[in-house]
């Protein structure tokens, strides 16, 4: 059975009159007075749109997890504290969304696959310092199959069993939104397509689609890739038009570039 979750209903900006500084300068010609929110709902616009400024302050509004704060400009946070917001209902008396909610930004994604790589080099010096056996036979393979893998250094062992090296930045970083979004949350992605190859772009529109569906995840995203886009049944702002409106992702600048692009292709066929 699926089940749609809308933690949070909307959001509201406080008036900004002819006031000036960051975010004022990025968001007043939007004139969004009050967002409304759905089970997937995406923040589209190209560079400076301010898609990823408003993730920022609803994510520091709500006070979700997340590993880097952004901007701290002199005028934000009194911004943020003139926000408003509207929930389903609150969980308890000191949250109003799903304690595990948080926001993910690429660039923390990027950061995790370096952690990786990182990591694994470790595990290499590691192993080739103890058991040069042991190394030759698991990186030095020519078939690429070190076949069964035992060691008595039970750090070894583990750490050969959950060796990923070999994996593409695209591969890890599909991993890592599967390891960091929890079941029953509200999930903020910035630019999540950033490190997928088109491939794990549509497998990551998939997961986003299923997890909202059947794990009860309601998402906010910030993105310009026309495989997030296309998520069936996503609200999505536009927020490179003026003021900014919900729009289908057919109607999108940066959709239509796409479609020129193919249509020219095929011509020349």
């Amino acid at each position: 059975m699926s089940a749609y979750n809308i933690y949070l209903e909307s959001f509201s900006l406080p008036a900004m009159g002819a006031k000036v500084g960051y975010p004022y300068n990025v968001l007043e010609p939007k004139e969004l007075n009050e967002i409304e929110f759905a089970p997937i709902t995406i923040f589209y616009g190209g560079n400076g749109s301010g898609k990823s400024t408003l993730l920022n302050i609803i994510a520091r509004k709500l006070c979700v997890q997340m590993l880097d704060r952004g901007n701290d400009a002199e005028t934000l946070l009194p911004f943020i504290k003139a926000c408003t917001y509207t929930v389903t209902a609150p969980f308890n008396n000191h949250c109003d969304i799903p304690a595990d909610s948080r926001f993910i930004r690429s660039e923390e994604v990027m950061h995790g696959i370096i952690k990786t790589r990182r990591h694994n080099e470790k595990v290499k010096e590691h192993i080739h310092n103890a058991n040069p056996e042991l190394y030759e036979r698991f990186f030095d393979n020519p078939d690429g199959n070190p076949g069964y893998i035992w060691s008595y250094d039970r750090w070894i062992y583990r750490a050969l069993e959950n060796y990923s090296e070999a994996r593409s930045n695209g591969e890890l970083a599909f991993d890592y939104f599967q390891g960091n979004i929890t079941e029953g949350t509200l999930v903020l992605l910035d630019e999540p397509e950033n490190s997928l190859s088109p491939k794990f772009q549509n497998e990551l529109a998939k997961m986003i689609s299923d997890y909202a569906r059947f794990f009860r995840c309601q998402f906010i995203i910030a993105t310009h890739s026309p495989f997030l886009l296309s998520i069936k049944g996503a609200r999505i702002y536009d927020l490179d038009t003026i003021p900014a409106q919900v729009r289908p992702w057919t109607e999108l600048e940066s959709i239509k570039i796409y479609a020129d692009l193919f249509k020219g292709l095929f011509d020349e066929r």
